[in-house]
């Protein structure tokens, strides 16, 4: 991993950045990263630079059954990638896999909060941290409770970004649990109650 000098601060960034594609303002895509996923990948790191007004790396994608596939792991991904996984995003100096749920079709609160919490728990299968993608029909006290239940389960260190409509929110869960969770509005509509 490198590290530059970007905005007044170090910003963490892959290696072989010469790889990477600007598509837009702070969103830099791996060429490596042809997948299904690229498009919606791409879309959420377009939300999530805007919002913050941070650099987003879409991270390659290299299928773990390639005979090349250890050697290629160590050139493109920055240290710390899980084994045989594939994050979507390098972010602040942290993995992330991006999950949507803009195509959902229930409205059941149990089995929207058992879906959001399956989502998030999918996602931290490949990286530390989540974003996911909540349509509005969904209630942010369903959001909310789904999220920090996941999180209370879990005995490491997470964030989970949340798109919520053109909201962005984050909750983290502190490995100290006696610290209490965390939930912090971002971006230009920071001042929203949520």
């Amino acid at each position: 991993m490198v590290d530059i000098f970007m905005s007044g601060e170090n910003i963490a960034i892959p290696p072989r950045i010469d790889t990477y594609e600007n598509v837009a303002e702070n969103v830099f895509v791996s060429r490596l990263q042809q997948t299904e996923e690229r498009e919606g990948n791409i879309r959420l790191a377009k939300f999530l630079a805007e919002k913050t007004n941070e650099p987003v790396f879409v991270l390659p994608h290299i299928q773990p059954s390639l005979k090349k596939s250890k050697a290629l792991r160590e050139i493109y991904f920055p240290n710390g990638v899980k084994e045989n996984k594939n994050p979507d995003f390098y972010f602040r100096g942290r993995f992330v896999d991006g999950k949507s749920m803009v195509n959902i079709i229930y409205r059941e609160e149990a089995i929207l909060k058992r879906k959001i919490q399956g989502r998030i728990k999918d996602a931290f299968k490949q990286a530390g941290d989540a974003f996911i993608e909540i349509p509005l029909f969904i209630d942010k006290n369903i959001v909310y409770t789904a999220i920090n239940g996941q999180l209370n389960s879990s005995k490491q260190d997470h964030i989970v970004y949340v798109k919520y409509g053109e909201e962005l929110f984050l909750i983290k869960n502190p490995i100290n649990k006696s610290i209490g969770w965390r939930l912090e509005s971002l971006g230009a509509q920071s001042n929203a109650n949520i």
